[in-house]
């Protein structure tokens, strides 16, 4: 007979698999803010991961929760080409936010409280440059066929969260659909990777007449028609071969517009992720 204990890790086990397998099927919503004015990178990071995290995490549990609260603490960005001479009005991005949906409508239906309406969207005002910020519903797709296969990620010092970058993409008016789009990306993208950059990559199409500026602003900024989220080994090399490989697309062929995409490399922070039994937590904050 199996013991108490042992039956109930079973049970944690199918249920943490459950989680998972519901949260693929399931958009998710993507946001990159800029921070706003009175704010060293520093300051915005610790309030909006302390600060504003712990107001996210004190709200109902109930569908409108989020699975998996996630933030990339940018430390380094390429904004447009080269042969773009005045810089875009959305340079300069301080970190990603990656919200999961718990359910259905978690993200789309008619919230049960007021508690996002009358404490966290209010609280973005001490943080978000919104007229600038940049963001998307969509599905996130994961990639199997990546230069040498999966791989186990680098070893890290455990304060440090994952190296990550992310490709915010705008495809030009003779794209054929967002999904081809993206996959023709990120396909072009990998393809000339050194064996051992990337260990894990994704592709994030949005959801077909979802608008997220409503609550994360952005009115006037250009409408995203693809992310590409890599994971990254520590080596020194990575973000160097990555650029490369970016430097390198045909963009013409590829229907993109290299002069309003822009790359982010980041340091992933989970402030909740339900999947993996990881709470909200005063932690040091993960970023270069």
């Amino acid at each position: 007979m199996l013991q108490i204990p042992i039956i109930g890790l079973l049970l944690g086990l199918v249920a943490n698999y459950m989680l998972k397998a519901q949260a693929a099927s399931l958009p998710k919503q993507l946001a990159v803010v800029r921070r706003r004015s009175g704010l060293t990178h520093k300051e915005y990071l610790y309030y909006h991961t302390l600060v504003h995290g712990q107001k996210a995490w004190n709200a109902p549990w109930d569908d409108a929760f989020p699975l998996a609260y996630i933030q990339d603490h940018v430390f380094d960005a390429v904004f447009g080409a080269n042969n773009s001479v005045p810089n875009q009005v959305y340079v300069g991005r301080d970190d990603v936010v990656e919200l999961y949906s718990s359910a259905p409508g978690t993200f789309t239906a008619p919230p049960p409280t007021n508690y996002t309406q009358t404490v966290i969207g209010p609280d973005g005002a001490s943080f978000n440059d919104f007229p600038t910020a940049m963001s998307i519903m969509a599905y996130e797709t994961f990639l199997s066929d990546l230069p040498a296969g999966p791989a186990q990620g680098p070893k890290r010092d455990e304060n440090t969260g994952p190296l990550v970058a992310f490709l915010w993409a705008v495809a030009t008016k003779d794209a054929t659909s967002n999904e081809t789009f993206a996959n023709d990306l990120a396909s072009a993208l990998l393809r000339p990777l050194p064996v051992g950059v990337v260990y894990n990559a994704s592709v994030h199409v949005p959801v077909p007449g979802a608008d997220t500026r409503p609550y994360f602003g952005g009115f006037g900024m250009p409408t995203i028609n693809a992310v590409i989220k890599l994971w990254l080994n520590e080596g020194g090399d990575s973000i160097s071969a990555l650029r490369s490989a970016q430097t390198g697309l045909d963009n013409a062929k590829l229907h993109l517009d290299e002069n309003q995409s822009f790359m982010l490399f980041s340091r992933e922070v989970v402030i909740w992720d339900m999947r993996s039994g990881i709470d909200v937590r005063p932690f040091p904050l993960q970023h270069q």
